[in-house]
């Protein structure tokens, strides 16, 4: 993984300037961390591979039991630029009808993809700062400083991954897994679930 810096394109930018647009539209309680999240899982995916099939079946179980009484329709989101990246959320994907087991494999199939590397996640959090900058369209809504900070401490742990803001996870209860737009497809095909992806 490499630490150069690496400036996007403008068709880059300007695609990834409107995922993060769409997200702050979509949620209005979205936090700084929460914006770092979503850049996170846009570079590097599920982030890791996983280690052990039953502990990550046990946390999917209690996931799922979490968000049994959420009503939210929506099933999957883009988290990437492009759509690479998406997220399956929990609820919708259980009251479709989807079979667990294959939504773990696809998840851990999604893990073994080669992630994105920390010049990627360097120039698209400058996409964001830059965004939130006095004359920037996100200036009102996000305190540049904060933005500047999380940036500067991010870089300097090889930009790990962050956890939802408290805020997030109360309004929005995010109960979802991380899957290559491939395998998320792949998954609904095979179980003939309508696409439906925002």
């Amino acid at each position: 993984m490499t630490n150069a810096h690496r400036s996007p394109a403008s068709t880059e930018t300007n695609a990834i300037a409107t995922l993060i647009q769409n997200h702050v539209a979509r949620y209005p309680g979205l936090a700084v961390t929460d914006v770092y999240r979503l850049l996170h899982q846009a570079v590097f995916g599920v982030g890791t591979r996983i280690p052990n099939r039953k502990t990550a079946r046990e946390w999917l179980d209690h996931e799922i039991n979490l968000a049994a009484s959420d009503s939210s329709g929506l099933l999957l989101e883009t988290v990437h630029p492009t759509g690479a990246v998406v997220r399956v959320y929990l609820p919708a994907y259980r009251a479709a009808g989807g079979n667990i087991s294959s939504l773990l494999d696809a998840y851990i199939k999604s893990s073994e993809e080669p992630p994105g590397d920390a010049a990627y996640m360097s120039s698209w959090w400058e996409v964001f700062s830059l965004m939130v900058a006095p004359d920037g369209v996100l200036a009102d809504r996000f305190d540049a400083r904060i933005v500047a900070l999380t940036g500067r401490m991010r870089a300097a742990e090889s930009w790990a991954a962050l956890a939802h803001s408290p805020t997030y996870i109360e309004y929005y209860r995010p109960y979802y897994r991380i899957l290559t737009r491939n395998q998320a497809e792949g998954l609904l095909r095979q179980q003939g679930i309508a696409l439906r992806i925002v």
